[in-house]
Formats: structure tokens, C-alpha cells, sequence
């Protein structure tokens, strides 16, 4: 577990907070509290990460390359292992091991916020995210191929520049996209905004 993932967290714990005004002046005993809250909620992701690794989902095989596999990736009913009758997931699709924004759909939007994401690294694209651990989690997908499925997870995202952090919770899968040779091209995402059945 890095310190700069457990300080992350930890700020943005503290910022979540009503009346918070400045980290960097608050007193050290307090930063501890805030640290230690942060390690745990990462080591309980981390469990949950070895849990919902989901190897017997397959990887999906594009034929024609990324950009042309678009609409299949975005409308397929068969790219889906998260359907939810009624319901239109957001989906993206994550070009390369920077995962690089290849294409995304209004419930994505919707979720993250109407901003520039095509062409840009997820890092750049949505820099909140640091520290939650999901950067890791697209790296560890990417690199072994193991599909996760996360259930009920906790996400915090800015809707817009200079707006506060909004909780969300989400299902999602994160499944890797692989030519027919077995070379991995990409990441499709694909899941569900529970935020509001999850507060009810």
C-alpha cells in the first residue's frame, strides 16, 4: 500500500467533510486519524479486488481492431455481462495501457460529467480518481487479463472543474478486449449508477 494512495484517500476523506477547510494546516493528530480511516477503506478494497476478480468471464475478441468495433462495443447486447433490463449502462472503451478514452456514451457522461475524455488517458481524463485505487485496478485488468466485476463500489468524481467530489456507487465490469491473436488492444467498461437505490 504506497503512502502517496493512503494521503490521497485520506484528503479526500477530510475534503468530503463538511467545514473542511485546509489540510495542509490542520494538526497532525487529526492528518493521523484521516490516515488511518484511509488505510483501512483501501485495505478493504483491496480485499474486495481478490474477490471479484472474475477469470471465467471471457475477454472479448475484436476482429476488425478498436475503432472499428465501436458500435458493436457500445450497443451489443452480446458485449454485456451486466445487463439490467430497462436500463442502459454506461459504457467506454480504454485504448492501450494508458487506457486512453476510445469512446463513451451519454449514461458514461452522465455519470463522470460532460468534459473532453476522447484521446485522453484516463489519468488526465478524470484525475480524481487518484488514490481510489481504480488507476491500479485498470492496470492489474491490463496486464494480466483477468476480468473484475465490482459490486457496490464506492467512487468519488467531480462533476465539474472546480466542483465538489460526488459519491457515487457503482456495478461495474472492467473486461479486457483482445484481438484474435490474444494481443490485448484495450479495456471496455460497462456498469450501473446504484447511487440513488443504494441511499434508499
Amino acid at each position: 500500500m504506497a503512502e502517496d494512495e493512503i494521503e490521497a484517500v485520506a484528503r479526500a476523506f477530510y475534503y468530503v467533510l463538511e467545514g473542511a477547510r485546509d489540510w495542509e494546516r490542520e494538526p497532525e493528530v487529526l492528518k493521523r486519524r484521516f490516515r488511518h480511516e484511509a488505510q483501512a477503506a483501501i485495505g478493504a478494497l483491496d480485499e474486495r479486488r481478490n474477490i471479484a476478480a472474475s477469470p471465467e468471464i471471457p475477454p472479448l475478441v475484436v476482429a476488425r481492431g478498436l475503432g472499428n468495433s465501436r458500435e458493436f462495443l457500445m450497443h451489443s447486447q452480446e458485449a454485456s455481462v451486466l445487463a439490467v433490463p430497462g436500463i442502459r449502462a454506461f459504457r467506454t472503451v480504454l485504448r492501450g495501457p494508458e487506457h486512453t478514452f476510445d469512446v463513451a456514451n451519454d449514461p458514461y457522461f452522465g455519470l463522470v460529467g460532460r468534459r473532453e475524455l476522447v484521446g485522453l488517458p484516463i489519468r488526465e481524463a478524470l484525475p480524481e480518481l487518484r488514490g481510489q485505487g481504480y488507476y491500479e485496478l485498470l492496470d492489474h485488468v491490463y496486464q494480466t487479463k483477468e476480468p473484475f466485476v465490482g459490486r457496490m463500489m464506492r467512487v468519488m468524481l467531480q462533476p465539474r472543474p472546480g466542483a465538489s467530489l460526488e459519491e457515487h456507487i457503482i456495478d461495474f465490469v472492467y473486461r479486457p478486449i483482445e484481438d484474435e491473436a490474444g494481443q490485448i488492444k484495450g479495456l471496455f467498461v460497462e456498469g450501473y449508477d446504484r447511487t440513488e437505490w443504494a441511499r434508499a
